[in-house]
């Protein structure tokens, strides 16, 4: 199981590429917190479509935390609640991954062992797996939509994708 917070739904949607999500992990669980931002706070906005009909499609489901205490810890030392909410689905669901890209909420995640896969990681992977031909244009695209990349990690991620 693939857990996943906001962000990466968001710029999938926004670049088109939201059906990926759905050709590398097959099922996605996201948190309730996760849901009310991108359905609720993104309402007209492409990403409420798009989970809406994954929903739909039963491929991404929205499934509650059970550890409220630790939600309320990880909201305490600073990440907001769909971060929060998303590292500890991920923990007690054990998931494979989770999609994240806020660096606050991957250094927790990575602390508490979880692996995390970034946007850009994701499109790494589709490439990997022939879904895409180049990933040049998808980070291109993620910087134009307001995706912050430093220089540094941009040439890093082209180059470990060979390009």
């Amino acid at each position: 199981m693939i857990v996943s917070n906001s962000s990466p739904l968001v710029y999938l949607a926004a670049l088109s590429d939201f059906n990926l999500l759905r050709n590398l992990f097959g099922g996605i669980a996201i948190p309730q917190a996760v849901f009310e931002e991108v359905v609720i706070g993104g309402a007209g906005l492409p990403v409420e479509t798009h989970v809406r009909e994954a929903i739909a499609s039963s491929w991404l489901t929205v499934r509650p935390t059970v550890d409220a205490g630790e939600v309320e810890r990880l909201c305490q030392a600073g990440l907001n609640r769909g971060e929060s909410e998303a590292i500890v689905l991920a923990a007690e669901l054990n998931a494979e991954a989770l999609l994240m890209d806020d660096s606050d909420g991957v250094r927790f995640a990575r602390n508490a062992g979880i692996t995390v896969v970034r946007t850009a990681g994701i499109f790494r992977l589709a490439k990997q797996r022939g879904l895409l031909d180049a990933i040049r244009p998808k980070i291109d695209a993620l910087r134009r939509e307001g995706f912050w990349l430093s220089d540094e990690h941009y040439r890093m991620i082209i180059e470990s994708a060979g390009e």
